[in-house]
């Protein structure tokens, strides 16, 4: 039987303790690893946060904390205190050799957690416009977001990946004037046809008048019966609005994203398109609830919403002087539409530039009635492709960007996946892409997956067959500095990803993974697995086991493969 983990009890006699000294005990009390091994294996500044409402010093709040801590959370060793108050927790042998036994008995549920409690979290990422292939920051957004979804389902949580579609307005309009004036270079071979300046200019505007000329084709030639095929497209085209092969051309880009996406390993629960949004009625719903509410307000014939009354910097242009919703109102639509689907959360990842869309949803939503809280607006910073220390040049196809495809082209899915994870949202990446491709221990999902695949090899040796698997009762005998740091490691990945939930935060997951990794291949140097000793062997053959089981799980979480031979 697997026990209750020993962080939730560490939690629950410190929350029992905070109660019988008349503390308050709402809301979390944190366990956080510490940075130093002398500081123990669990740690947490519960004292300094009550301190002030107890009126004590941090250190005396703790001494007390340490004086009632109760023995239920069996397998603390040593509790003390450090620094200012912090109170740091020493597991025992004991509980790192049951916990192995633990991992071994289900190895596919280990980490997992009533956490969330099942509560309905929306995820929404990627979204990129309609107008062009798919570029790093997007490809950076889909890591985070698919490892976030698949965390937090790990850890109890309803949680639902979205993509938000972008095919209504202005930009969908000049993709339709591109394309035309594409396709007018490849019929007329009229390189004079003049794209809008503020259209897309990319090389792959060409491959979709292209797709456009061949998708038409057959409903041309219901119209006349011309001799040359391009004849009767050229009627089509001269026929159809530039908002009507916008319309086509942004559906033809989906399918390209999706595809580029499922490529990368990440797949949606639903792609939700903006034009149903003003199909259904629901943006026009939303400008009529501000106008009603006096939240917004006429002035040189657009419609204004009092941003700054909810937290804004200045108020915003909800509809312009030609009566279009600008982009705000469909994202308050958007997220009024999540809410009444029953979502608890709304999590957005949003590109560099958008800090300011961050704070007018949050002040619209906080107009519409939504609860505090319910958006999470994320900003997933800037990727900086980078080759022997110089930036890398333009696609030369998508033109200012490098294209997910591109990168995935050089260096797989599996480096791309695991590099973009390897910073903190919050922090421009640089993308060494000559590391990404090396074979050795310099490259850093390399380093992790090699190891996977050595305890993999090692497993596979002859001397191993019909050795271990669950030889608990021979784990005392896992006792040296080097097999106890292995078990410590493997003990911290609950841990791990209960701090990724809080955080939002997925590069903790890389950290963990090299960390295991380092501690393996560690053990490994100073340690032969299979030795004379066959009781010994069987009990580090299992210490393998769930090595390889939880670097396997851990890698499947991001979206990395974990290779068995390499």
């Amino acid at each position: 039987m697997i026990r209750r983990p020993i962080e939730d009890q560490i939690v629950g006699s410190i929350k029992a303790v905070l109660a019988t000294l008349g503390a308050s005990t709402e809301g979390d009390v944190k366990l956080e690893i510490p940075r130093q091994k002398g500081f123990g294996d669990l740690s947490s500044n519960v004292a300094m946060i009550h301190a002030t409402e107890m009126g004590m010093k941090p250190r005396d709040l703790a001494e007390k904390i340490i004086e009632r801590f109760s023995a239920t959370a069996d397998g603390v060793e040593k509790v003390e205190i450090a620094g200012p108050g912090f109170i740091n927790f020493h597991l025992s042998n004991d509980y790192f050799h049951t916990l192995l036994a633990e991992i071994l008995a289900d190895p596919e549920r280990f980490g997992s957690s009533d956490e969330g409690k099942g509560a309905k979290w929306n995820f929404e990422f990627v979204s990129a416009n309609p107008t062009g292939p798919l570029n790093v920051v997007s490809a950076r957004a889909a890591s985070i977001g698919a490892a976030l979804v698949n965390i937090f389902r790990k850890r109890g949580f309803d949680a639902r990946s979205e993509y938000y579609f972008n095919d209504a307005g202005r930009q969908v309009r000049l993709l339709g004037a591109s394309v035309k004036a594409r396709y007018h270079q490849i019929i007329e071979n009229l390189e004079t046809a003049v794209i809008p300046e503020d259209g897309y200019h990319g090389e792959y505007v060409r491959d979709i008048a292209q797709a456009w000329i061949e998708a038409h084709q057959s409903i041309a030639q219901d119209h006349v019966a011309p001799t040359l095929h391009h004849i009767s497209t050229d009627y089509l085209v001269k026929n159809t609005t530039d908002e009507q092969i916008g319309n086509w051309a942004s559906d033809w880009m989906l399918t390209q994203q999706r595809t580029q996406l499922e490529r990368f390993r990440v797949v949606f629960d639903l792609w939700y398109k903006e034009g149903a949004l003003h199909n259904s009625g629901k943006v026009s719903t939303v400008v009529a609830k501000m106008r009603n509410t006096g939240d917004a307000y006429e002035k040189d014939g657009a419609l204004w919403f009092k941003s700054s009354e909810f937290g804004d910097t200045d108020d915003r242009v909800m509809v312009t002087s030609e009566g279009r919703p600008t982009y705000r109102v469909p994202d308050m639509a958007y997220h009024i539409d999540k809410f009444e689907r029953g979502f608890e959360k709304a999590v957005v990842l949003l590109g560099p530039d958008h800090h300011g869309a961050i704070i007018t949803l949050t002040a619209a939503l906080k107009a519409l009635g939504l609860p505090d809280g319910f958006y999470i607006g994320t900003i997933v910073q800037q990727v900086n492709l980078m080759r022997d220390g110089e930036p890398v040049k333009m696609s030369k196809r998508a033109g200012q960007m490098v294209t997910l495809d591109e990168l995935v082209d050089e260096v797989g899915v599996d480096a791309a996946r695991y590099f973009f994870l390897r910073r903190k949202i919050s922090t421009p990446l640089d993308f060494d892409i000559e590391l990404a491709k090396k074979n050795s221990d310099e490259n850093p999902v390399f380093y992790v997956q090699y190891a996977h695949a050595r305890v993999c090899s090692i497993l596979r040796q002859p001397g191993a067959e019909g050795l271990g698997a669950n030889a608990t009762a021979h784990y005392p005998l896992l006792s040296s500095a080097e097999e106890l740091d292995m078990i410590r490691a493997l003990a911290l990945y609950p841990l791990t990803l209960s701090s990724i939930v809080r955080s939002l935060e997925p590069s903790l997951m890389t950290t963990y993974l090299a960390d295991v990794s380092k501690a393996f291949h560690h053990f490994y140097q100073k340690h032969r697995v299979i030795t004379d000793d066959k009781i010994l062997t069987a009990a580090r053959l299992d210490l393998c086991r769930a090595v390889a089981s939880v670097l396997k799980n851990g890698l499947a979480l991001i979206g990395v493969e974990a290779p068995e031979k390499m």
